[in-house]
């Protein structure tokens, strides 16, 4: 399952991060605030969508590695400033988590994002003169433990045998999921917080 989805996402991720260019893009507070706002409009309906899945068939957590409550904490802990208007992306827009091998295509997005925070945060909090940690706390995944719920989800999926319709159903939700993240991040993120050069 993993080696299926690493393959059929490939390109999705790096485009994703092309189009993000995190954390080159954030270079002000007011950025950082632009890219928290837009991770929430992207990771708040997923993280519903996938809680809402009967994971018995895997034996994880609905709400394993959920992160959003973060980004809410490290938007609140920046001083206020302009965000350009963005719309809560409609229900329908949402991928559809609807078999276990599409969760975990989208499960394995979310996850996937939090072994690279690591690294962003401490340039970010560098180039913003921010202490270890304040809003910083969703790439930090503060109070969480992003290795061993990785390790947890790796395990769960290698020790199911999936079928080949089931793998391609689990790398197309992943790809959807990278698909939304792009889609609904982008008001936040146009021009003001375009990529640098």
């Amino acid at each position: 399952m993993l080696a299926a989805l690493r393959a059929g996402t490939r390109e999705h991720h790096l485009a994703l991060e092309r189009e993000w260019d995190i954390p080159g893009r954030i270079r002000s507070r007011a950025d950082l605030s632009s890219v928290l706002s837009a991770m929430l409009a992207s990771w708040a309906p997923l993280e519903r969508r996938l809680a809402a899945v009967d994971w018995t068939g895997l034996r994880l957590d609905p709400r394993l590695g959920e992160a959003a409550d973060l980004i809410r904490a490290d938007l609140a802990a920046l001083p206020p400033h302009p965000v350009r208007a963005g719309t809560a992306p409609a229900d329908a827009d949402v991928p559809a988590f609807d078999s276990l091998a599409r969760a975990a295509g989208g499960r394995y997005v979310l996850l996937g994002s939090a072994l690279g925070g690591r690294v962003i945060a401490p340039t970010v909090e560098r180039r913003l003169d921010l202490p270890e940690g304040v809003a910083t706390g969703f790439f930090r995944r503060r109070g969480m433990t992003p290795g061993r719920d990785w390790r947890d989800f790796r395990i769960a999926v290698a020790a199911r045998n999936w079928s080949a319709a089931e793998l391609a159903q689990a790398t197309a939700a992943a790809r959807e999921t990278f698909a939304f993240v792009g889609r609904a991040a982008a008001p936040f993120l146009a021009d003001d917080c375009g990529p640098s050069s």
